[in-house]
């Protein structure tokens, strides 16, 4: 277990066995003690025992939570080895748990030249932009045999929806390709209830072509990062201008249209302003946020060799701020309807700690480490038609391709690859709240052991526990009104 005591002074600790927080107060701490020391015990005699120092209420109630909390504990919690499994397995998981999205990269092209891009200098293991484009028959390809796992699949999931996005590249430089696309689903494939989505920089959103992905219920998904000033200091053109407010007249005609269903995706560094983002987000003619992330570090990532350690610090002190000004308004943040900067930068992440659904099972035994998912939960495909693990993991491990299908024979090697590379997971005390997954590790030439990679993991986990629970203890109505929601709407953060 991984204990951690809060500003206010009060111990709790975390039980990776279970997935589930422990308040360590001092009659909890009593409590067990009094059951470790006795071979035989009653609650009677544990109150009797311990009621001169503790109130007798708390001495049961306490009692009660450890006897639930043994209950739940499993008998065996160690992982199987995934190599008593056969492809037959992961072909059969994916038609029950997979197929959640077909992402389509159909281009390679861009232009931007977005100072923090994936697929810039800065990351070693990712490509380079290129004039690639998707054509039709691979991309046919791929959604016949899509739909085709689905149909299959409809016997264990017969609610599941299918997902088509669309990804770059800039996907609207091949938008006649996406129209086709549509257009064939909904002429074969009619009888589903297909999704779209796409991710874009905004720029070619026209009234045209905004119109054409509102009468089709797009969800977009725009990459806007926040004021002019803020934007345009790393999303530029090839040529190196400013690109807001071109982006900025083509979210507004959509957003004057009063369509609903579109976000966006602002990302930020150390040098980015969060309280000129904040106040531009909360405007009403700009999109909600649908997530805002920092520039992705991972293995290979040399962008964050440009900044200084007062950057760093600077940005700490600031984001600090950003949180005290995001408590000091907390009426006024659950309360509003439209999600802010602030509220995924700051809100979301003690949400996601405190009531992210986990279960008491171990997990999957072929995938017995990490939050990385069985490859074909999604599917996403390149221009050439291969097919990789997600958009967010680089290319250096294809799965398959559009004219023979998913390889499960392959995928079946890839997870004993990343399982055996996953050395320090059996022992960490926080492997059921671990959010890494194949990119974490991924390089080139296969994935980094987990030793080499998650040196601080206990020690950052403990501390965001920490902050976790000191909000919650300081601002108590923050959670009740968290608690509320998610009973009313069956709603949760995270996966």
């Amino acid at each position: 277990m991984l204990e951690f005591e809060t500003p206010a002074g009060n111990m709790y600790a975390w039980d990776d066995e279970v997935g589930l927080f422990i308040p360590f107060s001092l009659e909890m701490r009593a409590v067990i003690n009094e059951i470790a020391n006795k071979e035989s015990f009653t609650k009677e005699k544990v109150v009797n025992s311990l009621k001169e120092n503790f109130n007798e209420d708390d001495i049961a109630y306490c009692y009660d939570w450890i006897r639930k909390w043994k209950k739940i504990k499993p008998q065996n919690s160690q992982p199987q080895n995934p190599r008593t499994f056969h492809k037959s397995d992961i072909r059969n998981s994916v038609l029950r748990f997979g197929l959640l999205r077909l992402t389509l990269c159909i281009t390679e092209d861009c232009n931007f030249r977005c100072k923090y891009c994936a697929y810039s200098n800065f990351y070693e293991y990712t490509r380079n932009p290129s004039n690639k484009y998707m054509n039709f028959a691979t991309a046919k390809k791929a959604i016949d045999y899509y739909f085709s796992l689905l149909t299959e699949g409809k016997r264990y999931n017969p609610l599941r929806k299918p997902a088509i996005g669309f990804y770059g590249g800039e996907p609207l430089l091949n938008f006649e390709l996406i129209k086709n696309i549509v257009d064939y689903i909904k002429s074969k494939y009619k009888n589903f209830k297909t999704v779209y989505t796409i991710t874009t920089n905004g720029s070619l959103l026209d009234k045209e072509t905004a119109n054409w992905l509102m009468e089709r219920r797009f969800i977009i998904d725009v990459s806007l990062d926040g004021p002019e000033e803020e934007h345009d200091k790393l999303r530029v053109y090839t040529n190196g201008n400013g690109t807001f407010r071109e982006v900025m007249k083509n979210v507004s005609s959509i957003m004057g249209a009063g369509y609903k269903e579109i976000g966006c995706l602002p990302v930020f560094d150390w040098r980015s302003d969060l309280f000129k983002r904040e106040e531009f987000f909360n405007k009403q003619d700009v999109p909600r946020v649908q997530g805002a992330f920092p520039v992705d570090d991972v293995e290979g990532c040399s962008y964050y060799q440009q900044f200084t350690q007062e950057d760093f610090l600077a940005f700490i002190e600031q984001f600090e701020g950003a949180r005290n000004y995001y408590f000091a308004n907390l009426d006024y943040q659950i309360r509003r309807e439209k999600a802010s900067f602030f509220d995924d930068l700051i809100g979301q992440a003690p949400k996601r700690a405190l009531f992210r659904s986990i279960s008491i099972y171990p997990h999957h035994p072929l995938m017995p480490f990490t939050g990385a998912c069985i490859p074909g939960r999604k599917i996403f495909v390149d221009v050439d038609g291969f097919y990789h693990l997600c958009e967010k993991v680089n290319n250096d491990f294809p799965i398959g391709n559009v004219d023979e299908g998913l390889n499960f024979e392959k995928i079946y090697k890839l997870i004993c690859e990343y399982n055996d590379a996953m050395d320090k997971c059996p022992e960490c005390n926080v492997a059921r709240r671990c959010g890494c997954c194949y990119k974490s590790f991924a390089t080139d030439k296969g994935f980094l052991c987990s030793s080499n990679v998650c040196k601080e993991v206990e020690s950052d986990m403990k501390r965001s526990f920490v902050d976790t629970f000191d909000i919650a203890e300081k601002y108590p109505e923050f959670v009740d009104e968290f608690n509320t929601k998610h009973k009313n709407t069956k709603k949760y953060y995270g996966e």
